[in-house]
Formats: C-alpha cells, sequence, structure tokens
C-alpha cells in the first residue's frame, strides 16, 4: 500500500471516530436536556455531513449510507426521543466496528449496516423533503455554499439568473462559478433555453429562510440546494488539533531529543579546541541548535499532555446504557476543571471511574418505584467533579442512591473474620469495603459482577500514588473522593523578574498591574500597603524577603506593582519587570524536593530554563500568620 495512502485512511479513521464521539455526546445531551439549543444540532448536522463526504471520498460506503440516514432523522425530528435516541447510538457503534476493523463477515457487516438504516429509517416522516425544509429554516450560518440549477424552460417567464445572483450580493460578498457541461453544439443551441448552472459561495450570517426567500419564485423551475459550510464564529466551539502520539512514541522522541542535547554538549567541548574565528562560528551554530533542541523537548512534553476530560468521556454513553439495561432513569452530572495533564493519569482514570459507575448503577442508584417509596425523584442523580487543587487532582463522585447497608457491611465482615472493636466506628466500615473479596451482594449480576468490588478501584488510585476514600449517609447517597498528586501540568503563567530572578505566577490569580508609583505606597501601622485604581488599600508583600533572595537594588523606573487575587482576597507585591505571559509545563517539587512554602512547583521554560510557580494562597497566609510582617 502507498504509505501515503495508509497514513492518510489512518488520519481519516482518527478524525472519524472523534466525529463520532462528538455526535454521540450530542445525542446523549438532548436526551438529559431536550431543549437543547438549535446551534448544537446545526452543528452536529456540519458533523454528519463532513464525515459522509469523507467517508465516501475513502470508498466506505456503509459509513456514509449511516450519516445520511442519521440526517434525515434529525432533518425530520426536532427533539429525540428515547426510540430515536438508541436508533442512533446503534448507528453510532456500528460506525465504530467499521473503523475498528472488527472481525465479522462482509455479510455480517451488510446484515447489521441494514438493521441500522431500517431502525433510523422508522423514524423518519413520509415527506423528508418538507422535513428537511421546516429544520433548516431555524438554521443560522455564515458561510453558505448555493448549487442553483435552473430548468431549461427557465427563461420562457421572463426570469433572470443573473439578477437572482447580484441579489446575494446584498447579504455579503459571493463568489461565483458557472458550469457549463449541459452547453450543446452551436447547431443545436437554442437561445430561450437554459442551459447553465451555477455555485455560488455566500459569506453572511444569516437563517436558512432568508436565504431560501430569494429563491422562492424560481424553486418550481429550478433545483435549489442550500448548505452550510461554517456556523457564525460566536456560536462554534473551536478546539485545538492535537497529534496523536502512543507512549512508545513518545518515549523515543524524548530520547532522541536527549541525545541530541548529548551531542550538542560534546560539540561544544569540541570547539574550545578551534582557532578563535572558527569557535566563533560554531558556538553560533551551537546554539542555534540548542533552542531548537530545546524547543523540540518542549513541544514533546506538552504532547505528552491531554485534557482531563479524556478520562470522563466514556462515562454519559456508559450511563446511557446501564439506565436502559437496570430500567433506573438516571442523570450524570459532570464539573470537569479546564486542565491538561500527563497522560498516565489521565488513561490510568478511565478503569475507576468506570467501575464506580458500574457500583452505583447496580448497588447505588434504587428502582424508580423504590425512590418514589422514599419520597426521591424518580431520576436518579450521579455527580461527578474534578479539580486541580495545589498539587493534587481532587474527583468527587457521588450519587443520591442507596447508601451503604451497614447492617449488611458488619454481617459480612464478621463472616470474614475482621475484628470489629467499635459498631459505631463508621470511618472503619467504609474502609472495609475496599478489602479484596469484601462483597455484600448475594449473587452475580451482569452490570458489576458479584458485588462491589471496590478493591480494583482502590488498587488502580494507589498504583497512580493517590488515595480514595468513601463518605456514606445511609438512604441519601454515597460521595468518593479520590486524591491523586500531580507532577506535571500545563498552566497559563504570568512571567515576572525578581532580584534578577525569574519566577511565575497562576495567570488565574493576576488582576492588574501597575508602574510603580511612590504616591500609591504608604505606611500605615508599620505595614505597607498599596492604593488601587478603586482608592482600595491592599497589603503590599515583600515577596523577594519571603523567599530569601539575595537584595539588589531596584530600578524604579522600570519596576511594576502586581495585584493579585486570592478567594476574593487582594494583595499586592512588586517586581522588578514583567515578561511574557505564556502556557508552560509545570512539575511538581515532589519527590525530589520537599515541599517550600509559597511554592507550588516547577515551570519549565521554553528555553529548557526553571521558573519558580509562586502559590499566591500559601504567600498570602504566611503573611498573615506574620502578623503582616
Amino acid at each position: 500500500m502507498n504509505p501515503s495512502l495508509s497514513s492518510a485512511t489512518a488520519a481519516f479513521h482518527q478524525e472519524a471516530l472523534q466525529t463520532l464521539q462528538q455526535i454521540e455526546e450530542w445525542t446523549l445531551s438532548s436526551i438529559q436536556n431536550p431543549s437543547a439549543s438549535m446551534d448544537q444540532q446545526a452543528e452536529t448536522f456540519r458533523l454528519l455531513h463532513s464525515l459522509k463526504g469523507t467517508a465516501a471520498s475513502f470508498g466506505n460506503e456503509s459509513i456514509a449510507q449511516i450519516c445520511h440516514a442519521i440526517e434525515n432523522v434529525l432533518a425530520d425530528k426536532t427533539q429525540l426521543n428515547t426510540q430515536g435516541s438508541k436508533a442512533l447510538l446503534m448507528a453510532i457503534d456500528y460506525c465504530r466496528h467499521i473503523l475498528s476493523n472488527s472481525p465479522l463477515s462482509p455479510e455480517q457487516h451488510d446484515d447489521q449496516r441494514d438493521e441500522c438504516i431500517a431502525r433510523l429509517n422508522m423514524l423518519v416522516k413520509q415527506d423528508l423533503n418538507s422535513a428537511n425544509q421546516t429544520q433548516l429554516r431555524e438554521l443560522y450560518g455564515s458561510v453558505w455554499q448555493i448549487d442553483f440549477a435552473p430548468h431549461a424552460q427557465f427563461f420562457e417567464n421572463g426570469h433572470d439568473p443573473l439578477r437572482i445572483i447580484r441579489s446575494l450580493r446584498n447579504f455579503g460578498p459571493i463568489k461565483v462559478s458557472v458550469f457549463t457541461e449541459k452547453l450543446p453544439e452551436f447547431a443545436d443551441f437554442d437561445p430561450f433555453k437554459c442551459y447553465l448552472r451555477w455555485q455560488i459561495t455566500l459569506k453572511a450570517e444569516l437563517d436558512y429562510y432568508q436565504l431560501a426567500a430569494q429563491f422562492e419564485w424560481v424553486k418550481h423551475i429550478s433545483d435549489v440546494t442550500i448548505d452550510i459550510l461554517a456556523l457564525p464564529q460566536k456560536k462554534r466551539v473551536i478546539e485545538p488539533n492535537r497529534y496523536k502520539l502512543n507512549e512508545a512514541n513518545l518515549e523515543a522522541l524524548l530520547t532522541v531529543s536527549q541525545i541530541i542535547q548529548s551531542q550538542l554538549q560534546q560539540a561544544v567541548a569540541l570547539t574550545n579546541q578551534l582557532n578563535q574565528t572558527d569557535k566563533i562560528r560554531l558556538s553560533r551554530r551551537n546554539q542555534a541548535m540548542k533552542r531548537q533542541q530545546q524547543f523540540l523537548q518542549q513541544q514533546l512534553l506538552h504532547i505528552a499532555m491531554c485534557p482531563l476530560a479524556d478520562a470522563f468521556a466514556r462515562l454519559p454513553r456508559m450511563a446511557f446504557d446501564l439506565a436502559s439495561k437496570t430500567a433506573k432513569p438516571v442523570q450524570l452530572n459532570m464539573d470537569l476543571a479546564p486542565i491538561e495533564l500527563d497522560s498516565f493519569i489521565v488513561n490510568s482514570l478511565i478503569d475507576p471511574l468506570t467501575h464506580l459507575l458500574r457500583n452505583a448503577m447496580a448497588h447505588g442508584i434504587e428502582a424508580a418505584e423504590h425512590r418514589q417509596q422514599q419520597g426521591k425523584p424518580l431520576t436518579g442523580q450521579i455527580h461527578i467533579s474534578a479539580e486541580q487543587a495545589e498539587d493534587q487532582l481532587i474527583i468527587r463522585f457521588s450519587d443520591d442512591g442507596a447508601g451503604l447497608a451497614e447492617d449488611k457491611v458488619l454481617a459480612k465482615a464478621k463472616q470474614m473474620g475482621i475484628n470489629i472493636k467499635d459498631l459505631s466506628d463508621k470511618p472503619n466500615i467504609s474502609e472495609w469495603i475496599f478489602r479484596a473479596g469484601f462483597s455484600t451482594s448475594q449473587s452475580a449480576d451482569a452490570i458489576s459482577g458479584r458485588g462491589v468490588g471496590l478493591d480494583v478501584v482502590k488498587q488502580h488510585v494507589t498504583d497512580m500514588g493517590g488515595d480514595i476514600e468513601l463518605v456514606s449517609n445511609q438512604g441519601r447517597g454515597c460521595c468518593f473522593i479520590i486524591k491523586i498528586p500531580v507532577l506535571r501540568s500545563l498552566m497559563d503563567v504570568q512571567l515576572i523578574r525578581i532580584n534578577d530572578q525569574t519566577l511565575a505566577l497562576p495567570l488565574i490569580h493576576l488582576i492588574d498591574s501597575y508602574l510603580w508609583d511612590n504616591a500609591r505606597v504608604i505606611w500605615l501601622n508599620g505595614k505597607q500597603w498599596f492604593i488601587t485604581d478603586e482608592n482600595q488599600q491592599v497589603p503590599l508583600i515583600d515577596i523577594s524577603r519571603f523567599l530569601q533572595l539575595p537584595y539588589i537594588e531596584r530600578n524604579e523606573q522600570s519596576a511594576h506593582i502586581v495585584l493579585v487575587n486570592v478567594d476574593k482576597r487582594f494583595f499586592a507585591f512588586s517586581v522588578d519587570s514583567l515578561a511574557d505571559q505564556m502556557q508552560l509545563l509545570i512539575k511538581s517539587l515532589r519527590p525530589h524536593y520537599h515541599h517550600i512554602n509559597g511554592i507550588k512547583g516547577i515551570a519549565i521554560l521554553p528555553e529548557g530554563d526553571l521558573a519558580l510557580l509562586l502559590e499566591p494562597s500559601k504567600l498570602l497566609m504566611a503573611y498573615e500568620m506574620d502578623g503582616g510582617n
């Protein structure tokens, strides 16, 4: 196979899987929120149309046919019911099987495809064209493609295609292409017939109805197709392109980078043996190569990071499937911090999160009848939150189900020979369920096996250097709290210079910066204060003393004062100068160094140098504990 073609096919498979994931997320969100905006449905339409065209280009007609059938469903329905959602998810799963080269025979593939299309077609109304128009009238776009093909008798009633095309300029700039494939030989040419067709690209933010109205009077004597090429910029969610590398390839590239660095060091040593002119020339080249090598290593480290949300991507679909299997309606709510972490952590979280969700559906959330008897809402609630606090990732996984059945847990503990000293010691009860083989279920089920089985979850968390605890309220639900050390992450920072030292300040805490002004700095009650633009007095902290940096006389003409916010508490500190704002790779001081108060970690600069990452909350705490001295 042509290597470039193989690479292109692999890229298509990757992009197709990502597109299917986005369509699945929209399908699941529309179930929980039927009144989801039309913008989201329009974006799903665009994704389907793009996937259909790309699949056909690569000869994958089965996926193209599935996408076309889904388009018909979405065009016909403003809201998806449960039956429609299941049909869509089944079709998405089929496309994934196709892309993953599943070991099914061609006949089995055809049977599955036909079943998917048949289920989708059952959801579609008889008059698809009418339904498509009803749907599309609500769609907005910013770039449109119009295929305008007048019939041969178009001129008979005095219609002018150029007048219609010119009228489109009232909306925005247009680009027109004319096609002459139907133009006959001169001997057969009839000046009263239309042989041309046009393709117009229009850049304008308007809805479908406004555009379709321009062709309303000629739709019976022409074929008009209007497609959205782009949504309005403010309504689009643009995700950064991310190149995927497996861990082996990434480690290999990092090794190459380190080898280049070692060879550069050897070259520098050889430079000293040259004459002065050659030494200068080679030194300059070495410096240029060193900068490129450091840039390469920095970019590779960035690639090694993954969005935290990747670890949770499968859960909405899994919750939907489990709710269908168990006949337990459930709503999954997720609040995830928009951060990127080491891919090892993100990938290692997938299995324990999956296990916790299965456990919650099997043993936590009650059946609808039982919930009704207890006065609970029929739909169970599962809440998942994830955030980074200092150098830890904290995940809270809670449900409003039955909670721990303490009597069953105690009975099982006695059966296993666990020494029970205090029956009221709830922390011990919570810890017992993480023991291997501890299960309160009497029989196996298809969802979570024979019982809680949380020892597997605890082992996964422990392997990441983390810890897990359980808080349970019988009859009210459970909450699992997972804490995992974060050794590296990506963070937006403001670089500052203090006493010839480069430091990094998390950008999220930065409020404003000011040129040094003696009139704004006052002494009051033995403390130094800074007056902001709002005439507010905030403490002015001397960070150089706190960090015990060597004293260097400051040039007040270039000095700045930085205003910082920590949980709506404000303070300021002075810096020699402000540098760039950028996104940098952050590494923890641990396990190589002990924790340093006021320092959150190490920021790796693009040229390979290091900068201490300040921790404003600890700086303010130390200042207050010291009485403001």
